[in-house]
């Protein structure tokens, strides 16, 4: 059976998948499944909440993920047999890897004298993570936040976030990034974050607000560090026409 993560990647792969062909049907029935579940509600936002999570300094992002563990653990033992059942049933899915979810997955497993340096890797990994400051809405106007499919479908907002909020534009885009071969993603998605931050740059000479400057620094130190996802090169297509 494919550990949480990979699961949770496939996922979203299949949502996006039925949207992107019109399957409501199969959106409806593998939503209600999932829902029936709070547990493995619970631990899908919370790998979910870690993605966006920013702690400001190594001792409390320590601290948060050493007491973070063993609950981790205790979770994934408790929804093992509804994992195996809802993997059988998504089937094979393509999906991209997602390293922190790797990361999370380790610190899910039973701990013993094998896995113990493996352990310690992924926590310095998580942490890490948790240290750098993630760019919202907020750091500047013309960034999309990362929306994730599935987050918005447990919130019960799927349709109205699809049908009402995205306009018929931003929806055939945002299909058209869907549809992306995994095997062309990368080169894409390169292509289009040194576009983007050239762009940045040039802006960075401009005259403006230090406030405005400095939230624009910020964004630019970021896009190195971009995930390669749809949803992210959907982010940075989104940048792009804002600049």
């Amino acid at each position: 059976m494919n550990k949480f993560g990979k699961l949770k990647s496939k996922i979203l792969q299949k949502f996006t998948d039925a949207y992107a062909s019109g399957n409501k049907s199969e959106i409806r029935n593998l939503l209600k499944l999932i829902k029936e579940n709070k547990d493995f509600t619970h631990l899908y936002l919370f790998y979910e909440e870690i993605e966006n999570k920013f702690i400001t300094d190594k001792e409390t992002a320590t601290l948060f993920i050493n007491e973070a563990a063993p609950i981790l653990i205790a979770q994934t033992k408790n929804i093992s047999k509804f994992c195996k059942e809802l993997d059988k049933k998504i089937g094979d899915v393509i999906c991209e890897e997602n390293d922190l979810y790797d990361h999370l997955d380790v610190l899910s497993e039973n701990d013993n004298l094998k896995n113990v340096h493996k352990k310690i890797l992924a926590k310095q990994k998580i942490v890490d993570h948790l240290l750098i400051e993630k760019t919202t809405e907020e750091s500047i106007p013309t960034l999309v936040e990362n929306e994730n499919l599935l987050y918005t479908v447990l919130s019960g907002n799927f349709n109205a976030y699809f049908g009402n909020v995205l306009t018929e534009e931003e929806k055939d885009e945002l299909l058209s990034i869907i549809s992306i071969p995994n095997n062309e993603l990368k080169s894409k998605f390169n292509e289009l974050r040194e576009e983007v931050s050239e762009k940045m740059e040039n802006i960075l000479k401009e005259e403006m607000n230090e406030d405005v400057k400095d939230k624009v620094k910020k964004v630019t130190e970021t896009l190195p560090t971009m995930e390669i996802t749809k949803f992210n090169y959907y982010k940075l297509t989104q940048l792009k026409n804002g600049l």
